[in-house]
């Protein structure tokens, strides 16, 4: 097939997508897989390699090598719930999503891109949050590896094509709600308590105060706008709201188990004020994971009736 009549298949294909995304009819993205640049084989690829190897490597050393976070009780602790969490849950869950995609599964992109993004909120608080031990080095090759591997793939990631595969749906509109709604309490306690800091001087009891002031900012500065931006653009049922929604119900997800096992850690250690899966997380995280079910299931009941047609 010469040149000119390769571009005209390719513009007349993204032009199907296009109109039929725009009229609301289901679209045959299996056709279009194999031109999928995420399919082949590419720095984020081997970024995440690196990254899942990365976690093992230092998940170890902090839940086996005694006295290396050399923190306080709580922040300790947390530490080594969060390793935990890491290598069991996100770990497997990050490979599988990559391969997956290599082998053309859309909804795959978009936990692939939850699971990085779990990875850059988680290991700020390691690089950041931590004091300085023997492998800070690792962990800041953790988070920039997880940057550009994100930045990357979003780059690489064809929104339409991708959030065609998940139906619109009515509960897309209530997962974007709860998105928003998290992300509004979240930053309205957070907002809260600092302005009652800067007028009273009390802040939260049993936390350390460096803790609560990394907490704040990354939440108000990263956390909070992502959830509500997310949300409202899931509510409207756009593409971009659709994929990126789907990715923040994840990234939410393993994050609420992250927080459900340190705080276990945390109060197998007497900490003080610690507690062992807490009512209001238990419900945050169910949230979360519920979200990601029935995005992540919607997905796949369309796609599999779509192949008996």
């Amino acid at each position: 097939m010469s040149t000119e009549a390769n571009e005209f298949v390719e513009v007349m294909t993204m032009a199907t997508v296009r109109e039929t995304e725009r009229v609301g009819s289901p679209v045959r993205v299996e056709s279009l897989r194999s031109s999928s640049p995420l399919r082949r084989w590419r720095v984020e690829h081997s970024l995440t390699l690196a990254i899942a190897s990365l976690m093992v490597v230092t998940a170890a050393a902090g839940l086996f090598i005694d006295g290396l976070y050399k923190d306080g009780a709580w922040a300790r602790e947390a530490l080594r719930g969060g390793d935990l969490t890491t290598v069991l849950l996100v770990v497997p869950i990050l490979i599988g999503a990559m391969l997956l995609s290599v082998r053309g599964s859309r909804k795959a992109q978009v936990v692939w891109v939850g699971a990085l993004a779990y990875s850059v909120y988680n290991y700020a608080y390691y690089v950041f949050g931590s004091a300085f031990n023997d492998i800070f080095l690792l962990h800041i090759a953790v988070l920039a590896a997880s940057l550009w591997a994100g930045a990357l793939m979003i780059a690489n990631l064809d929104v339409s094509t991708v959030a065609a595969v998940f139906p619109r749906a009515r509960g897309h509109r209530w997962v974007g709600a709860y998105l928003v709604l998290v992300g509004v309490v979240l930053g309205g306690l957070w907002t809260t308590l600092a302005i009652r800091f800067a007028l009273t001087g009390k802040l939260m009891a049993d936390i350390p105060r460096n803790a609560v002031h990394l907490v704040f900012a990354i939440d108000l500065a990263l956390l909070v706008p992502a959830l509500i931006v997310a949300g409202a653009l899931l509510w409207r049922g756009s593409s971009a709201g659709v994929v990126f929604g789907a990715a923040m119900a994840v990234m939410g997800a393993l994050y609420q188990v992250n927080l459900l096992v340190a705080g276990v850690f945390q109060a197998s250690a007497d900490v003080p004020g610690a507690k062992a899966f807490p009512i209001e997380g238990v419900a945050v995280a169910a949230g979360f994971a519920l979200a990601s079910v029935y995005l992540l299931a919607q997905g796949a009941r369309d796609q599999k009736e779509r192949s008996k047609r």
